[in-house]
């Protein structure tokens, strides 16, 4: 499998090159367009559960719907696109496990393994959760994020807002805590949760946050 990634700088596409008997294994609805001979086959993973993949009409309380690609031919070809605009970056992966938040997962080698291995990140606020993913194996994995994403080899302690994170490597411990920060005015203080990592390993970021951007966005729309 040979991926090549078009218009790095705003709106990536991802170009999946695949040969015979190939697998890619892509979040459902990312698909641009396809060329050669292929078969399809949309499935969904879901948690607690390590059986392997099982096609179901009913969709559980969390999971993943995917849609597996297999190339019959010699040459074929897989385009996908991101439901929000960002970038794309391919992690290569050798026998260890990479732990993605779910949104930013776009697509990864079909031979590979992908569940939900991790326990939620329980927030401290509002009972929220984030749901995390676990991929191990050979092979590459497309990751997606709201604007640019970016690379830090932590070595020691490095502390990231949570809303920031894309994913990060099994080497690194972790720990959410909660802070505040000074807004607008001194008397006025917003919560923030963090995550703190420790140890060695690669980390993955994006640059935007999913509610600061959809409120940007809101703001230009013109109701009718």
């Amino acid at each position: 499998m040979k991926v090549k990634i078009l218009d790095e700088r705003e709106t990536s596409i991802a170009r999946i090159l695949l040969k015979e008997n190939e697998l890619l294994m892509a979040q459902a609805g990312t698909l641009l367009a396809m060329r050669g001979n292929l078969t399809m086959n949309t499935m969904f993973r879901r948690r607690g559960s390590k059986s392997n993949w099982q096609n179901s009409g009913i969709m559980a309380t969390e999971s993943l719907f995917l849609t597996e690609f297999r190339g019959v031919d010699p040459k074929n070809e897989v385009w996908l696109a991101p439901s929000m605009m960002g970038n794309i970056m391919v992690h290569q992966m050798t026998n260890y496990k990479l732990i993605v938040v779910s949104s930013a997962y776009l697509a990864c080698d079909g031979a590979m393994n992908l569940f939900f291995g991790v326990p939620d990140i329980k927030l401290p606020q509002n009972n929220q959760s984030l749901t995390l993913l676990s991929i191990t194996g050979n092979g590459q994995v497309l990751l997606n994020g709201l604007g640019a994403i970016y690379t830090i080899n932590v070595e020691g302690d490095y502390w990231v807002n949570l809303d920031n994170l894309v994913a990060f490597e099994n080497s690194l411990k972790y720990e959410v805590t909660q802070q505040k920060v000074k807004g607008l005015k001194r008397w006025w203080k917003k919560s923030k949760v963090l995550m703190k990592f420790t140890g060695e390993g690669k980390l993955y970021c994006q640059t935007h946050q999913a509610k600061d951007w959809g409120h940007l966005i809101a703001t230009e729309l013109k109701s009718k």
